[in-house]
């Protein structure tokens, strides 16, 4: 298999998987059906875990037996805290 019909290959089964899970849950849910109260209360505590999951990740490897190693990363946090 040439290298182009692969990369042709995986666009069109990417393409094909984005449009299936944007498709799925109006599918599932269907537009007269009410929405569980699992997903509503998902969809309103997901994105401050997922923001504090990615703090947490890019701050890990802090150290802080020097203010050398841990300033930059506070003066970079309150910076895109205000």
């Amino acid at each position: 298999m040439s290298s182009t019909v692969y990369i042709a290959l995986a666009i069109a089964i990417a393409a094909a998987a984005t449009f299936l899970l944007r498709v799925l849950p109006f599918l599932v849910f269907g537009e007269n059906r009410k929405t569980p109260e699992l997903i509503l209360y998902m969809g309103r505590v997901l994105p401050y875990a997922v923001m504090a999951m990615l703090v947490v990740y890019c701050l890990k490897g802090v150290s802080f037996a020097l203010p050398a190693g841990w300033l930059p990363y506070a003066i970079a946090c309150a910076v895109v805290a205000a």
